[in-house]
């Protein structure tokens, strides 16, 4: 009708053309027929199609393609389902008919739309399919085609169920052709498949579950899942370790688990980290670094005691080092951060600063399998402040000496014409631009039945160096892993042992000063046969480079675990664990680091052999008991205790003035040699219970509670007493829920609190000290009082609290955890501060001040697109974490930067008010608020500002795409922070003795009204202490150091069934990898993670790599 009233209210003008008309309706009526010709010709497209065991929706779309056809249907009714069609030239209806041939669905086409849907059964059929049974035989396997032993297999209705075998194989008899099966393994995404269309053997692929509810989670004492985990802890697998080319496991966490923060302290190879989890909770300017488990025993997880002669840095110049440099990250199966205190207050006074878990690969059943994985690759310089060239660096000392109203001296030889003016060295690239090779090999046998299973393996690496006579750090190591079970599975033995054996040989020095300080037109460090220019004189930076280093390195670790089950609900376990982590350590400064013209050099040649060895011996045995009550509670109580037993030790011998450099390797040659050595016991003993229950996979409860023992503490007070307790509800299992909120697939809350105890102080401090005097008296050494003691000391006390909420949608696409966390640690231990008068300088105290440590924590885990062919993933984690000193003792100063109700990891800070337009110097606002240059004289009190040094928040982004058998993934981390700018590390106004800066120089402050941040160029400057210290000291020596690093990409190809077949190969990838790869910061040239002129920054590692499988 409302056509029909269209068309009578249209008319048709006078003057329009008949023919004109007629033209147009003939052209309209063509159009119309070739349309029609069209879609009927569609019905009758001539459809190829030629697939074998192919998904029917890869089918369909084909048909799609090729008929111009839309294709309407559920996805759920055509999962599971294959076809087998080999046609030529056939027409839509055969097409389709051939496909749904054998299978309960139908199909309609009306217009150009093919709608698909699920066949009514008729009558008869409906009553055969009741009493119509099947076997139903399959294989699990993973993405990688490896089969998946282990794996659930069950019908929906939970009236049948079985495991896959080793080779991922499983049977069920007498199936209801009407059921579904259920098929689910840990840390992966369950799949449900009908009876009705399994034809054949099923080969069925499990996809990693990116919510990662089901991951296994090594905890204190056991595993868990993240869906029944009561406690807050992240897991990393060792499929997200293997995607990072790095030699220390701790590169990998940076970024990725909410509230650790991980800092590398040099990029040098065998170079140090810091770790802190969840900010400050004590005075201590180290910060204590969380607890380091390996299979069950401690190990020494932050710096190692290496040499600390002054000649080469208080802590060396690797910067102390790390212990995990010596574990293989290939060797590593998880890393699992404990937070809170139902995680970690089982460990004790061990576990009051986080816990880390690391679990070694085991033993497991399945086929014999040969896997080689082999990567090499480079590193190069990261990032590094620009430098100045000539004609910019001869611009700025002449100016500095003219704004002294000076002229070019004798020892100025860079701008006096004994350097030519038209020279220019890149020290940069001669001392720090080589580029370090990097070599991994791996190659592991592994394999086992159901009673026994066995796993060898052994590496080779090599990390070298960017200096110039760079060397290298070279280690290799074997491991074993054997697990046995008796026949009735009442005994197991489980047992694993790791050696590696590492040298490095690198030049023992940091040349990253030195490049950044020297005048660019100076000469060549080396002459062209390669031996240092002594030219200069006596001294020469290069020098460094003839200095001797070796460093070698053991390290084995040993696990046994024997376990005994006396009756079906009991078990008994005991764990045997031991590790020794020792070094020999070489450094010598031979007459080649003088020059030749010296005639004193023989006299000061000097050399050092340092030891030292650190050995962990812990026992633990426990039982276990568990059972179902009322069919739907879980209840598991353990009992057990631990018993460590630590030794550290350390020797040193110096010697200095030998009569020939052949003798340095002996330091007691030496015509002075001085020795020392130490040595310090530890032992702790603790006995726990814990008690879990689970009621209907719903309601958990967790209990813990622990007695521990340290030597740290003097008689009375060895022992505390420790615990927590744990709640959760998973009210996403609750019907309320299911039947109102259908897309909540997942929901749980959570809650803990807990006491932890701490013993952050040295070993036996509650002991005086003696020390050896300088001089003798009558022949012999005497003794001089080194420390008070203090009987009195005792724990540290943590009074940790929790809550968690974790959110599923849309069947867990999308996972989102939220944590919220407050400790309040009180009695805290610090060394308080002595009047001169006593002799001593501080002695060790309980205080009662008060520091309150909070946060949030968040993690998003998102699947944002999966196919069959094509994949993308996103895991985002953010912490921010707040800090806060709540009570400070009276009359008490502990240090001027601690001021209640701010962090104990700020600093007071003296004003910057910029640079002074008409002088160029610093200038300064005093507390009276008063504006003066540096040398009007400031005090303490002046220090009116406070600047957190802490992150503000951080964390980090991974996407993972896959395309067929092409996968890729991105990382990256960042930090908001601030940090000291490049100005303030220089230490004095540029041309200060003739040294050179960065680029930012050309900034500077050149005449009066000037408005700039960069002050003047001096040679000469009064009082040039305090001009650098106030500076220092003041909020302008601190710049917003916030990144954002592109810390990891990985793309892997593994390849087809075809060539795996040709490479008689199970699997096979290949890998192109990098690490560090870009930063984003407005930090001005300085790496904003050590925030260091003088430390070589983290490397750039760009890697390519073969996995093999046989």
């Amino acid at each position: 009708m409302k056509f029909r009233a269209l068309s009578m209210r249209m008319s048709i003008p006078d003057d329009l053309n008949f023919r004109k008309l007629l033209l147009v309706m003939k052209f309209t009526t063509f159009l119309l027929v070739v349309s029609l010709l069209q879609a009927s010709a569609a019905g009758y497209s001539q459809i190829k199609l030629s697939e074998k065991n192919t998904a029917l929706e890869k089918v369909l779309h084909s048909i799609s393609l090729q008929s111009g056809y839309t294709v309407f249907y559920d996805r759920q009714d055509i999962k599971g389902f294959s076809v087998n069609i080999n046609m030529n030239n056939g027409s839509l209806e055969e097409a389709l008919r051939n496909c749904f041939s054998g299978l309960p669905l139908q199909f309609d086409i009306r217009e150009n739309t093919i709608f698909v849907s699920r066949k009514e059964l008729g009558l008869a059929e409906k009553i055969s399919s009741i009493f119509m049974k099947v076997n139903v035989r399959g294989k699990v396997v993973d993405e990688s085609r490896q089969p998946v032993p282990g794996a659930t297999v069950k019908l929906k209705d939970g009236s049948l169920a079985t495991t896959t075998d080793k080779d991922g194989i499983f049977v069920l008899n007498n199936v209801d052709s009407r059921a579904v099966l259920q098929i689910s393994f840990i840390g992966c995404v369950p799949r449900e498949i009908p009876v009705e269309s399994v034809k054949g053997t099923l080969v069925i692929m499990l996809r990693t579950d990116v919510s990662k509810l089901d991951q296994v989670q090594v905890v204190a004492y056991g595993t868990t899942t993240k869906r029944l985990n009561t406690g807050d802890v992240t897991t990393i697998t060792a499929a997200e370790i293997a995607r990072n080319p790095v030699n220390n496991v701790l590169e990998v966490l940076q970024g990725r688990v909410p509230g650790l923060e991980v800092q590398q302290a040099t990029g040098q190879p065998g170079g140090a980290f810091t770790l802190r989890l969840r900010g400050a909770a004590n005075f201590s300017s180290g910060a204590p670094q969380p607890l380091i488990i390996i299979d069950g025993v401690r190990y020494p997880g932050g710096t190692l005691p290496m040499s600390a002669n002054t000649l080469f840095g208080p802590a060396g110049f690797m910067g102390g080092g790390s212990g995990l440099n010596y574990l293989n990250p290939n060797d590593i199966e998880s890393v699992s951060v404990l937070k809170d205190a139902d995680a970690t207050s089982l460990y004790g006074s061990s576990g009051a600063y986080g816990v880390v878990l690391i679990t070694t690969k085991k033993a497991k059943a399945g086929p014999a399998s040969l896997t080689a994985n082999i990567y090499s690759g480079v590193s190069v310089l990261g990032e590094t402040p620009g430098l100045l060239n000539t004609e910019e660096y001869l611009m700025l000392r002449r100016e500095a000496l003219k704004n002294d109203g000076t002229t070019p001296g004798s020892s100025d030889k860079d701008i006096n014409g004994t350097w030519p003016e038209d020279r220019y060295n890149d020290y940069r690239k001669e001392m720090l631009g080589s580029y370090a090779q990097n070599t991994n090999m791996n190659v592991s046998y592994s394999g086992g039945g159901t009673n026994s299973s066995y796993l060898v393996s052994g590496s080779l690496r090599n990390h070298g160096n960017i200096q110039r006579h760079n060397g290298s750090s070279r280690d290799g190591s074997l491991r074993f892993a054997l697990n046995s079970n008796t026949r009735d599975e009442r005994f197991n033995l489980a047992l694993t042992g790791t050696y590696l054996s590492s040298v490095n040989d690198m030049v023992p020095a940091d040349f990253s000063q030195a490049v950044a300080l020297s005048a660019p037109n100076g000469p060549s460090l080396f002459l062209p046969d390669g031996s240092i220019n002594w030219s200069e004189g006596t001294s020469s930076i290069a020098s460094n480079f003839n200095r001797q280093y070796n460093n070698a390195t053991n390290n084995l670790l040993a696990n046994a675990v024997l376990t005994y089950r006396p009756v079906k609900k009991l078990t008994l376990r005991t764990s045997f664990s031991y590790n020794n982590l020792s070094s020999n350590e070489y450094i010598g400064s031979p007459t080649t680091t003088m020059a030749p013209t010296y005639s004193n050099a023989a006299a000061e040649t000097h050399s050092l052999a340092h030891h030292y060895d650190v050995r962990n011996v812990t026992i633990e045995p426990y039982a276990e008991f568990a059972t179902i009550i009322g069919g739907k509670g879980d209840f598991n109580f353990k009992a057990g205790g631990r018993i460590d037993n630590q030794l550290n030790s350390s020797s040193e011998i110096h010697g200095v003035g030998f009569a020939s450099d052949a003798l340095l390797s002996n330091p007691s040659a030496g015509t002075t040699v001085t020795t020392t050595y130490i040595k310090t016991p530890y032992r702790g003993l603790g006995a726990y219970a814990i008690m879990k229950f689970i009621w209907n996979q719903r309601y958990l409860l967790n209990l813990n509670a622990r007695r521990d023992g340290s030597t740290k503490f003097g008689p009375g007070r060895k022992f505390g007493n420790f615990g927590s307790a744990a709640v959760a509800w998973i009210f996403s299992e609750e019907d309320f829920i299911k039947n109102n909120l259908s897309f909540l697939s997942y929901g749980k809350l959570r809650g803990s609190t807990g006491t932890v105890g701490g013993d952050a102080v040295g070993d036996f401090a509650y002991l005086s000290i003696f020390n050896s005097a300088s001089g003798t008296y009558a022949g012999k050494t005497g003794l001089l009082p080194g420390r008070l003691a203090n009987p009195l000391l005792s724990w540290e006390k943590n009074k940790n609290s929790e809550f968690g909420l974790e959110l599923g949608f849309f069947k867990n696409r999308v996972y989102l955890e939220g944590n919220y966390y407050r400790n309040i640690a009180t009695n805290q231990l610090i060394g308080l501060p002595l009047p001169g008068i006593t002799g001593f300088g501080s002695m060790p105290v309980n205080s009662d001040a008060t520091i309150r440590t909070s946060g949030f924590e968040m993690s998003l885990n998102t699947r944002n697109i999966e196919t069959s062919n094509f994949s993308w993933s996103t895991s985002f984690n953010i912490s921010v974490p707040k800090s806060k000193l709540v009570k400070l003792p009276e009359n008490r100063v502990l240090n001027e930067n601690y001021v209640v109700g701010k962090p104990v990891t700020g600093i007071l800070l003296y004003k910057y008010a910029g640079i002074n337009p008409e002088t160029g110097y610093f200038s300064f606002t005093n507390a009276a608020g008063v504006t003066a240059d540096y040398n009007s004289g400031l005090t303490n009190a002046d220090k009116t500002e406070f600047l957190d040094q802490a992150p503000r928040n951080y964390g980090g982004i991974q996407n993972s795409f896959r395309y067929k058998k092409l996968s890729v993934d991105i990382f990256i981390s960042y930090t908001n922070r601030m940090g000291r700018n490049l100005l303030s590390q220089n230490g004095f106004p540029f041309g200060y003795m003739g040294l050179s800066g960065g680029r930012f120089w050309l900034d500077r402050w050149q005449q009066p009204g000037d408005v700039t941040d960069v002050p003047k160029v001096s040679a000469k400057i009064s009082d040039w202490g305090r001009y650098t210290n106030y500076f220092v000291n003041s909020t302008g020596a601190y710049s917003d150091a916030s990144y954002a690093r592109l810390q990891n990409v990985s793309l892997r190809y593994r390849f087809g069934e075809k060539s795996l077949t040709w490479f008689h190969a199970k699997d096979l990838s290949v890998y192109l990898q990098g690490q560090n790869l870009m930063t984003f910061s407005k930090f001005g040239g300085l790496d904003p993670e050590n925030l260091k002129v003088g430390v070589i920054p983290p490397m750039r590692v760009f890697t390519a790599g073969l996995n093999v499988t046989f």
